[in-house]
């Protein structure tokens, strides 16, 4: 990607970048032509080479966007959030469901699903380079929990080996299941059953 200087510039990327968002979420990223993301995003053919040099490119640029987008808001979420008791680490992890929680909430309105979902379901399987990205992307929602479910860990079970870093993956994997879950029943209420459930769980594992 090249570097950007001005203004006009950082728009009409934002542009691009939100009209390939939009689609990819709702058509998938093989479905979605190129034409329709230009026609979208109200821009021409030389000022989409401008910003990006493929498809592909714009693809690997609309998951970093996303992904930065998400942890602006969930902070934002959590800095209106009573804190969290520094003395239990599971607390912090259930904060942090309650603030994806909240997320999900706010996001209820919007058609298509998750874009990384989206992306990993269609692409994962046949594009290496986009499985890759992927993976690092889920793997850096893990890495969210992974330092406070090891801090549990040694203050609950010092003498048990737990396999923090499966643990964390395992929540990710509830929090993707479960917003996909209440998209397709269109029950809201879904996602709090399943955090709720999940936080038991977790208090089972390393509060024994």
């Amino acid at each position: 990607m090249r570097t950007l200087q001005q203004p006009r510039a950082l728009e009409t990327r934002e542009r691009i970048l939100s009209a390939a968002a939009r689609l990819f979420a709702l058509k998938g990223y093989h479905d979605t032509k190129l034409e329709e993301i230009l026609r979208a995003a109200e821009v021409t053919t030389g000022a989409f080479f401008h910003h990006f040099h493929s498809k592909e490119d714009l693809g690997f640029a609309v998951i970093d966007r996303h992904m930065e987008k998400r942890a602006e808001l969930v902070e934002q979420i959590e800095r209106h959030m009573p804190p969290a008791g520094e003395d239990d680490p599971l607390a912090q992890v259930f904060r942090r469901l309650d603030a994806l929680e909240k997320m999900v909430q706010q996001r209820a309105g919007r058609k298509g699903g998750c874009v990384i979902g989206n992306l990993s379901t269609s692409l994962s399987d046949t594009h290496d380079s986009f499985r890759k990205r992927l993976a690092a992307c889920f793997d850096s929602m893990a890495l969210e929990f992974e330092p406070h479910l090891k801090a549990a860990a040694r203050k609950y079970c010092p003498t048990r080996r737990v396999d923090t870093r499966g643990l964390a993956r395992y929540i990710v994997a509830i929090i993707e299941g479960s917003i996909m879950l209440a998209r397709t029943f269109q029950d809201r209420r879904m996602v709090r059953r399943h955090f709720d459930h999940l936080k038991e769980h977790l208090r089972q594992q390393l509060e024994a």
